[in-house]
């Protein structure tokens, strides 16, 4: 092998290295952006001009998101709970009779889920309301 392709090798490592240290200190900000953000009293997006004339946007978006609870579904049917895994599971129990519509409502909960998001506009967003 000649030493140019070793080298390239290397690099591609270093690199990727490089890249995985990166995502772990964005990982950091964006947490510590998200803890900043919650914490405040600010009511709506907040609007950062960059350097570059861009700006950056960060917002709480809010959502709803069911959580099924395997665990107490198995326990309720008296099953373990790899018996409930995958869609062919539950289809088989169901035709059996051993699971109903009702019993999976009962063992499914919503959940408000807050997250920050920040991304980067052109233009400047106009203000809402």
């Amino acid at each position: 092998m000649s030493l140019d392709f070793e080298d390239k090798i290397l690099r591609r490592f270093e690199l990727a290295e490089r890249r995985k240290a990166m995502k772990e200190e964005m990982d950091l900000l964006d947490e510590e952006i998200e803890a900043h953000f919650n914490l405040s009293s600010i009511d709506g997006d907040m609007v950062i001009p960059l350097p570059n004339g861009e700006f950056a946007v960060v917002s709480k978006k809010a959502y709803i998101k069911d959580v099924f609870d395997k665990d107490s579904l198995a326990n309720e049917m008296l099953i373990a709970k790899d018996e409930l895994k995958t869609p062919f599971d539950f289809s088989i129990l169901t035709s059996q009779g051993k699971l109903t519509p009702d019993m999976i409502s009962k063992h499914t909960t919503p959940e408000s889920i807050i997250k920050i998001s920040l991304r980067k506009r052109k233009t400047k967003p106009k203000k809402k309301g």
